[in-house]
């Protein structure tokens, strides 16, 4: 199969999402790449949705409707049941793709069978499309830490196949479940390339929970999938953002007991006596090595 008649589905769970789904919708159908599978699952919207999905004509779109709303990862897992071709992937019904965004990720998967899983960089936008913030992703390494992956990927069925559904008890942390069960199997890859614009806005779904209960669901996935040194150190990041800096030492001493040779756990112990002046100005040359920019 080349690179040309490779069939993509893409997966669009969707709820209420009338205000910016054309949008997503569009950029789905004019990819570069025009073997496109569109998968729209309709998680019981009550706005009009529905019609704005059926005003398109495009053979390639597949429209599934539930009349409750289940929630994003019943939406995924009953749209990736339908899916036929050999690559997969998903976007939101608020979010949309550069142009070339499935041909290139597809180059790179289609050049190196041994990559199952690639993803590449974004860019923030605000409601009315305005760039926030570029953002680079990481290496799959950074999982341990954080989601690095980003919300543009692609990926190969087979990898659909082996990991299986989405987990619906990972509530806003769905994707990073997957990505993490996805590095304990499969080879993934970063690509250099911004591909995706990411809408922060506040009818999202991550704005209606707030942070810390966020952030603790992410924290129980995490702690299932990394080592226990890891754990430590993060734990012991976290001590030291909240200036308890005696209880970040204890626990890196357990992170050290379990591998003394977690590097990063060496860097936060040496920030430990630096002064607040020094570890703001490494924290500032940090987000620039990232790539982490900030619009006005």
């Amino acid at each position: 199969m080349n690179e040309s008649s490779a069939e993509v589905s893409i997966i669009l769970p969707t709820y209420n999402g009338a205000k910016y789904i054309r949008q997503s919708i569009d950029s789905c159908l004019n990819q570069t790449h025009k073997n496109i599978e569109l998968i729209i699952v309709d998680d019981g919207s009550t706005d009009n949705t529905p019609q704005i999905i059926k005003s398109y004509k495009d053979s390639r779109i597949r429209y599934l409707r539930q009349d409750i709303n289940y929630g994003v990862s019943y939406a995924l897992n009953k749209g990736f049941s339908h899916a036929n071709a050999e690559y997969l992937t998903w976007t939101s019904d608020d979010n949309f793709y550069s142009p070339e965004a499935i041909e290139c990720m597809l180059r790179v998967l289609q050049s190196n069978k041994k990559i199952d899983f690639v993803y590449a960089n974004f860019y923030k936008i605000d409601e009315k499309g305005n760039i926030l913030v570029v953002r680079r992703v990481d290496s799959p390494k950074r999982l341990d830490i954080e989601n690095c992956i980003g919300a543009c990927f692609l990926y190969r069925k087979r990898v659909y196949q082996r990991i299986g559904d989405y987990n619906p008890k990972a509530l806003l942390a769905e994707d990073y479940d997957y990505w993490l069960r996805v590095r304990e199997k499969f080879r993934m890859q970063k690509i250099n390339k911004y591909l995706y614009y990411y809408r922060v806005h506040l009818g999202s779904l991550s704005s209606r929970y707030p942070m810390a209960e966020v952030e603790r669901m992410v924290e129980r996935i995490r702690d299932k999938y990394i080592s226990p040194s890891m754990r430590s150190y993060l734990y012991a990041r976290k001590q030291f953002y909240k200036k308890n800096y005696n209880e970040a030492k204890k626990l890196l001493i357990r992170c050290f007991w379990s591998n003394f040779f977690n590097i990063d756990a060496w860097r936060l112990l040496a920030l430990l006596f630096l002064s607040p002046l020094i570890i703001n100005v490494i924290r500032r040359v940090k987000w620039k090595i990232l790539g982490i920019k900030q619009y006005k």
